[in-house]
């Protein structure tokens, strides 16, 4: 059985050690037998076998099987409200769709702000974690482009972070269509029109910026969005593109990638700073707990890779139980209790497939379990392996 979903935990602590680093330079006899005190000490689900993994996450697959089939019993009366995990299932929809088995519940997604009587699909869901809000979407397709950026004035203020976790190909196929300018050389896309709407909906993205941060291993393109319709004038955002191209599809980040994913979920939660209480979300905060407690949680982050499921998830999910971490509401966690179960498990009832692999799910135990270490060290005032994130 899986644990009961909780809105929230107790107290903390923890901070990032990077596996390779730590191989490249061993502890000190004196850090290694604090590790192996600090170790001792974990909460017991970061203390949990391989097997025990595998079979809680055999447990979220049955799950999740089960909750499709529920989707497919649609009501008899037209009238009646449809299942909590009930399916569109329309040629509107399956043109939209990357791919044929993963789209939003009908119950949970995003509906473009267009007229009735034309489709308002996206596959894109709402996430709510605790207070944390996201986005979940696929990459766009070459004919998702405009509805991509109708959501994104839809749905998000300036300034806006959207984080990609995909490239735009990967193994010789498109896992996502281009649909940001990619260099100083083509520094302006224009939104391509959308015949079945006649509101007018135009608009294009100029790049302001771009930089490649060595620390996050992400191309950081910072573009202005410029968009009119027919009835509401102009409007102009500015928005943060966070790629992020460490990270084949259905595996998990090594060594140094692993340590620029924390990283990069550090700066996405930075750059989600409301304008008017940080002049420069560019520069790093006074600690890692607060960089992920000030983002704006009113400003939804959108998040993608190609199905918007797998890496997406798991990238949410270590947003949110980091923020736990950090915020000290991981400390006397129950015996029973696992709060990384139960955060697939709350995903997974708003978006299917949800942290899609068992690698992808085992990895927010192993990423967990060397943040809570190096931050319990730092506390205790001892170097940590690897290096930890500053909390």
């Amino acid at each position: 059985m899986l644990a009961r979903a909780r809105n929230g935990w107790n107290k903390t602590s923890s901070s990032t050690a990077s596996s390779a680093a730590a191989c490249a330079h061993p502890p000190s006899v004196s850090s290694r037998t604090h590790h192996h005190m600090a170790a001792s000490a974990l909460p017991t689900f970061l203390r949990q076998t391989r097997i025990d993994l595998h079979n809680k996450f055999i447990d979220l697959e049955w799950q999740q099987r089960n909750r499709l089939l529920q989707g497919t019993q649609h009501p008899l009366d037209p009238s009646d409200p449809l299942p909590q995990f009930a399916r569109l299932n329309d040629d509107a929809v399956k043109e939209r769709n990357r791919y044929l088995n993963v789209e939003p519940y009908a119950q949970n997604r995003i509906k473009l702000k267009v007229a009735e009587g034309v489709s308002d699909y996206i596959n894109a869901s709402p996430i709510r974690l605790g207070k944390r809000r996201y986005i979940s979407t696929q990459g766009p397709k070459d004919t998702s482009v405009n509805h991509f950026y109708r959501m994104v004035v839809g749905e998000l203020q300036s300034p806006a972070v959207v984080v990609m976790l995909t490239q735009t190909h990967e193994a010789g196929r498109e896992k996502c269509f281009q649909y940001y300018p990619l260099n100083e050389e083509q520094k302006t896309l224009v939104i391509p029109p959308d015949a079945q709407y006649d509101d007018g909906f135009q608009g294009e993205v100029d790049l302001v910026d771009i930089q490649h941060d060595a620390q996050t291993r992400t191309d950081i393109r910072t573009m202005k969005v410029k968009t009119s319709t027919n009835d509401d004038g102009s409007r102009e955002m500015e928005v943060k593109h966070l790629l992020f191209s460490g990270w084949p599809d259905f595996l998990v980040p090594e060594g140094e990638e692993r340590r620029a994913l924390v990283q990069l979920i550090r700066l996405s939660a930075r750059l989600n700073r409301k304008a008017s209480t940080d002049t420069d979300a560019t520069a790093n905060g006074t600690s890692f707990a607060e960089d992920l407690i000030q983002t704006d949680q009113d400003n939804p982050r959108i998040v993608h890779c190609s199905a918007g499921v797998g890496r997406s998830g798991t990238f949410i999910a270590l947003d949110y139980l980091l923020s736990l971490l950090l915020t000290g509401q991981l400390d006397n966690v129950g015996p029973e209790d696992d709060p990384i179960l139960d955060t697939v498990d709350q995903l997974r009832q708003q978006r299917m497939m949800m942290v899609q692999s068992e690698a992808q799910f085992m990895f927010l135990y192993d990423v967990m379990r060397e943040q809570f270490l190096a931050r319990q060290q730092q506390t205790n005032g001892h170097d940590t392996v690897g290096g930890a994130v500053q909390a």
